[in-house]
């Protein structure tokens, strides 16, 4: 059986935004039980955690101060990961009123017993070290609470339900844990203090069965029966939920399914979640910002009750925010990120129900929702990468350095091409050119390069009359749009000036007296992609306009002119005014393709691409 026992926090959270930190880093443990830590990667890992908790102090969330700091299952290395988090929360710079949360590596027995020997700790009795053996080990959570009048204190709460690899250990045992902890501080609303209730699990808790019965069942079975044991006929209110996970597979569909069921108030309808959310807070799936296949997405599920803008009408910066299959009528706001990183969030607490003097109206559940890198060094200016800027992060940055992350240079599955070098130097140029590029600019650069965006009604969002860019809706379309412009550019680049920075187009070539704009577009028809690149074209009508089209199959058999420059009017002073067809020149994305592989030198490239580019 799992004892539940309520704790009583000196914490009042305000209703208007409650600030949190959280840090999802890439964990890398040993390979045997008790699963810790390697050696030479704690130092590293400790130096991060104390980055987490400075950006906690500082509050760039716009909250009076960091009310949560969470750090997920295994993130904090033993005893001296605790240590320096206990050594912070205790100094006169980390403010009262706040509680820390972190999963904590794989502990000895021994190691367990001096963790909770301190005056402070509080645990359970089934939990004390006289009922383990020698052979078990400790796979846990702390929760600490620094209390308005600032005493710290902190509880231990070890895992329930051990993961497959901890369960089939050859050696060892992981000590299965007795008790959840259901922790009560207040929430500020409308000059009354309410009870505003937080419970965490570890992961496969989460999922987990003891016995016949789920972990969770057991727990809202066993808090309803407790009420009704001491005659108590009110509902308990429970508000947030968190989940700490060491989890390579979040969307697995048992989470998702036993997170409805949580939310949902068919059974045990007398403990009220229908105001609450289950915060998953993941390791991440690599060591850096960047598209993970494993880990991550972290973020939170609400209740069909809370009442959030509509999933279709927003894409909001750092994270989605959607209903999606699997969660039912369930609303998600998932970090978009999944590498390494820190997240800074004020968090908008839905209004208890009983409280509310007028209809709920929609709002939008973080604001803001700011990504930090997971060293310090990467945010140096000049550096670090547009995914963990210090900054909310617009859908497109992470979207199109995601995807940059993955186009590879032309010749990278090419063995000994003699322009590789050459095509590979210009590929990261220009790749890093359009990282620097703000929400603005790779929305309209991708945009440009797709012919096919505009019908899709899927990639737009009508607000007020005007359409912006869903992107999360983004996908392989627009991936091989955007590697397209890439191919051309690093091609380009080769042989011409080409500049990224400032273009109104793609690029633009700077050569003798003449500006001339690059478009590249991928679409079904060269004839539709060469009409759509005029259509969209809003560059000074003094300049020349190469027009590079991909019709996914063949290059572009004709040429209406040998020259850009061909044409009845004076081309020394561009394009004729009163003919705004006279500045745009038509060729292959194929036609550039098959000039590189087939030319052999930089000055047989260059004569072709010449060639094909009029220019």
């Amino acid at each position: 059986m799992i004892e539940i026992k309520e704790i009583q926090l000196d914490v009042t959270l305000p209703d208007d935004g409650i600030g949190m930190v959280i840090m999802q880093p890439f964990v890398e443990l040993c390979g045997h039980e008790p699963y810790c830590w390697q050696n030479d990667k704690k130092d590293k890992q400790i130096e991060r955690i104390v980055r987490t908790l400075e950006i906690a102090k500082q509050s760039d969330h716009g909250c009076e101060k960091t009310h949560f700091t969470v750090f997920p299952e295994y993130s904090i290395p033993g005893l001296e990961g605790v240590k320096k988090i206990q050594e912070i929360l205790e100094s006169n710079s980390w403010k009262e009123g706040t509680i820390v949360i972190g999963g904590i590596d794989g502990l000895t027995k021994n190691k367990y017993l001096t963790l909770i020997s301190e005056d402070i700790t509080k645990i359970y009795e089934e939990n004390e070290p006289e009922k383990f053996r020698e052979d078990h080990w400790v796979n846990c959570c702390v929760i600490w609470a620094k209390q308005t009048n600032g005493t710290v204190k902190k509880w231990v709460q070890p895992k329930l339900v051990p993961a497959t690899q901890e369960e089939l250990c050859p050696a060892y045992h992981m000590l299965t844990g007795k008790v959840v902890y259901i922790f009560k501080p207040s929430i500020s609303i409308q000059d009354s203090k309410l009870p505003f209730r937080f419970l965490c699990f570890i992961c496969k808790d989460w999922i987990g069965n003891i016995g016949g019965s789920s972990v969770v069942n057991m727990v809202l079975s066993q808090l309803s029966e407790q009420r009704r044991g001491k005659g108590i006929d009110d509902r308990l209110d429970i508000y947030l939920c968190f989940v700490l996970q060491r989890n390579p597979k979040p969307d697995y569909p048992l989470f998702l399914q036993n997170t409805v069921q949580y939310l949902n108030e068919d059974r045990y309808s007398d403990i009220r979640r229908s105001d609450g959310a289950v915060l998953f807070v993941n390791n991440a799936g690599g060591n850096s910002a960047g598209h993970c296949t494993e880990f991550g997405k972290s973020g939170f599920v609400f209740h069909p009750n809370c009442s959030f803008v509509s999933h279709k009408g927003y894409c909001p910066p750092t994270y989605t925010l959607k209903k999606r299959d699997g969660l039912t009528n369930c609303t998600e706001a998932r970090f978009r990120e999944s590498g390494a990183c820190i997240v800074s969030l004020k968090f908008i607490p839905p209004i208890p129900a009983i409280v509310r003097r007028i209809p709920a109206t929609p709002m939008i559940p973080m604001n803001p929702a700011i990504v930090h890198s997971i060293d310090a060094i990467d945010e140096m200016v000049g550096g670090g990468d547009p995914r963990t800027p210090g900054q909310e992060v617009p859908a497109s940055i992470k979207w199109v350095n995601d995807c940059l992350d993955g186009i590879k240079h032309l010749f990278a599955h090419e063995r000994e091409h003699p322009l590789d070098n050459e095509i590979r130097t210009t590929h990261h140029a220009a790749s890093k050119e359009i990282r620097k590029g703000n929400d603005e600019f790779l929305r309209r650069y991708i945009t440009m390069a797709s012919c096919e965006i505009e019908k899709d009604k899927d990639k737009w969002i009508e607000i007020v009359g005007r359409k912006i860019h869903n992107v999360d809706n983004w996908d392989e379309n627009e991936k091989q749009s955007l590697e397209t412009v890439i191919h051309s550019i690093s091609i380009m680049k080769v042989c011409k000036p080409l500049e990224i920075k400032g273009s109104l187009a793609h690029g633009t070539i700077k050569v003798r007296d003449k500006v001339i704009d690059v478009i590249i577009v991928s679409g079904k028809t060269h004839e539709e992609c060469f009409k759509y690149a005029k259509d969209k074209y809003s560059g000074s009508g003094q300049r020349f306009v190469v027009v590079v089209t991909n019709n996914g199959r063949s290059s572009l058999p004709e040429r209406c002119k040998d020259s850009i420059y061909d044409t009845k009017y004076d081309s020394s002073r561009g394009p004729h005014i009163a003919d705004p067809s006279s500045r745009f020149y038509h060729c292959g994305y194929q036609n550039l393709i098959d000039s590189c592989f087939d030319s052999r030198s930089f000055k047989e490239l260059n004569g072709k691409v010449s060639e094909i580019m009029g220019v």
